[in-house]
């Protein structure tokens, strides 16, 4: 059993009063997976550091091709599981399972996933049913997670029927906006569910398609944040600096605003999803490229903000990532959606205020230092030294010990 590995923000936020060793401090977030770049760019360190969110109360479920039925491998070759997952800490126990995908030719994307989510929002309580078997399948998931409890719903399958590119998307649609799929969509988020959806990565063969474009689904484009400045994409021959949407990230249709944001994708998997993922720049880690990485992700972000004001509906919530994103772009973009997630902006949105760090005249009463102290006797086994300090109308001594 390996140690977890706790990866750290850069943003402590500590207030230190002049009282000797009494601190208040608020500890910076840890991640279970190195997804420090994708934090910052996104303000999930400030909704983690600021607001004390780690996914409390929030049920998140995940719809892909499998779970737990395919073979997989870590970085050293070793064989990677559900539970070795649990075992180092990618993976919290109790994935609640309602429906696997049975091999060979799974991949456990949905593994993959949640590790993702669980990085961002590790307290929330997870979900998996597969999508594939057709759109009733599909749509029966939908149902049942939402069934089972879930807040938030992403998924990242989608059914494309043959030669799409030559035929109009009206036609030889497998995915109607009448059909299973899109119904259970339409039907959980007005129970209350927050449904997210990968917008695809087939620029510039194919559009955005199917349920990715139902308006009560929040479509997820991808732009890279991985750990590296930036890598080389081969199939498209172009360099990506941190920032850059995807080259393959797919274009939304005319006449619908897809997709809604773009969220961050190369992010640190602990095994070899579909036996060819790179390797960019974390040791000891696969990196998960795709809008399959930046939905979910997003959702996480998504059950952030919904521990912070659970009285959100979905609307709001995508309200909130849509008109808060960044882009570089003035309005809308057929590629860039809105603009990149940044919880921290999202949140503010919301109109809730982060945790109140007290001031450094607050801290002894935070501690509960509010005991006179009176003709103090020190038996001297250091140096020290004493400082009488004025609290309102009392007066407290501490002491500052300095070794000898």
């Amino acid at each position: 059993m390996r140690l977890l590995q706790k990866i750290v923000t850069s943003g402590v936020i500590a207030t230190t009063a002049a009282f000797g060793s009494f601190v208040a401090e608020v500890q910076a977030a840890t991640f279970t997976l190195p997804i420090e770049a994708a934090a910052k760019a996104t303000g999930v360190d400030v909704l983690r550091d600021r607001y004390g969110l780690d996914g409390t109360g929030i049920t998140i479920g995940v719809i892909t091709d499998s779970f737990a039925t395919a073979q997989t491998f870590d970085t050293s070759g070793n064989l990677d599981t559900y539970a070795t997952n649990i075992a180092n800490g990618y993976l919290p126990s109790g994935v609640n399972v309602l429906k696997d995908l049975p091999g060979p030719g799974t991949t456990d994307e949905g593994r993959a996933i949640l590790q993702l989510i669980h990085a961002v929002a590790p307290k929330a309580n997870l979900a998996f049913h597969t999508g594939v078997g057709g759109v009733d399948v599909f749509g029966q998931g939908i149902q049942a997670l939402a069934t089972a409890g879930a807040d938030i719903i992403v998924d990242d399958v989608g059914y494309v029927p043959p030669n799409t590119p030559d035929a109009p998307l009206d036609f030889l649609d497998l995915e109607p906006p009448n059909g299973p799929i899109n119904q259970a969509i339409n039907a959980v988020v007005n129970q209350g569910v927050s449904y997210f959806s990968a917008a695809g990565n087939s620029f510039p063969e194919l559009p955005i398609y199917g349920h990715s474009n139902n308006p009560n689904a929040l479509s997820v484009g991808a732009v890279y944040y991985g750990n590296a400045e930036s890598y080389s994409n081969q199939a498209y021959g172009v360099v990506i600096e941190q920032g850059q949407l995807e080259p393959f990230s797919s274009e939304g249709n005319p006449n619908f605003l897809k997709p809604d944001v773009v969220g961050p994708d190369a992010l640190p998997i602990s095994f070899n999803l579909g036996g060819d993922s790179r390797r960019v720049a974390n040791p000891g880690f696969f990196d998960f490229f795709g809008t399959s990485a930046s939905a979910p992700y997003t959702a996480a972000v998504a059950a952030l903000l919904l521990q912070a004001d659970p009285t959100a509906t979905p609307t709001e919530i995508y309200d909130a990532l849509r008109n808060t994103a960044d882009s570089p772009l003035p309005g809308f973009d057929s590629r860039l959606g809105f603009g990149l997630i940044r919880g921290d902006k999202a949140i503010a949105a919301l109109g809730v205020k982060p945790k109140t760090i007290p001031e450094p005249s607050a801290v002894p009463a935070l501690l509960g230092i509010g005991v006179l102290i009176v003709g103090l006797s020190l038996k001297r086994t250091q140096q020290k030294s004493e400082v009488i300090v004025k609290l309102g109308d009392r007066l407290a001594l501490v002491v500052h010990h300095t070794n000898a």
